[in-house]
């Protein structure tokens, strides 16, 4: 087991060939990395009497992942975990994943109607190098322009936000 303790780090500039040291310098680079994940999630409904085509939903979902993950990336973000969406109702649900905005998004498309007239949309975003609140304004940024582009009424229902980051890290 190894001790951590807090006048180790005292003689840090001492000590660059010690395994230890090494050890204790790559423990907090592979925390710093894990704090610096930014993570968002909405939930949205869309309600749509008149109906609106799957083929027009798909090319919509691809478009938002895009617009979403290139948004992130320009406000600093340096690398995507993951931008998921799941569009869903009683017929079935499209499933999207995309990771690089150069690319199209991923979606698996199981919903069986061809015109839907209510859905709920979740979009889960974890990217690295900025904080929650950057993530959360690069996907608003697009959010709404993108649904008006496509034609798409909809209804933010949950904005899952954490206002404050709180990392706590335990050692055995």
């Amino acid at each position: 087991m190894h001790d951590h303790d807090d006048d180790h780090d005292d003689d840090h500039d001492d000590d660059h060939d010690d395994h230890e040291s090494e050890h204790d310098r790559l423990h907090l680079e592979i925390h710093r990395a894990v704090d610096e994940l930014g993570k968002y999630a909405i939930d949205i409904n869309v309600d749509a009497p008149e109906g609106i085509k799957k083929e027009i939903v798909l090319r919509f979902i691809d478009d938002l992942m895009t617009s979403v993950t290139k948004s992130c990336m320009d406000n600093g973000a340096d690398l995507v975990g993951h931008v998921k969406s799941f569009f869903s109702n009683e017929d079935g649900n499209i499933m999207s994943s995309i990771v690089d905005h150069r690319k199209p998004a991923k979606i698996k498309d199981s919903m069986e109607s061809d015109i839907i007239y209510k859905a709920r949309f979740m979009l889960h975003i974890i990217v690295h190098g900025i904080w929650d609140d950057h993530v959360r304004e690069s996907a608003l940024d697009v959010l709404d322009d993108t649904f008006r582009k496509w034609n798409i009424p909809y209804k933010v229902t949950a904005d899952h936000y954490d206002v404050e980051k709180s990392i706590a890290h335990h050692m055995g």
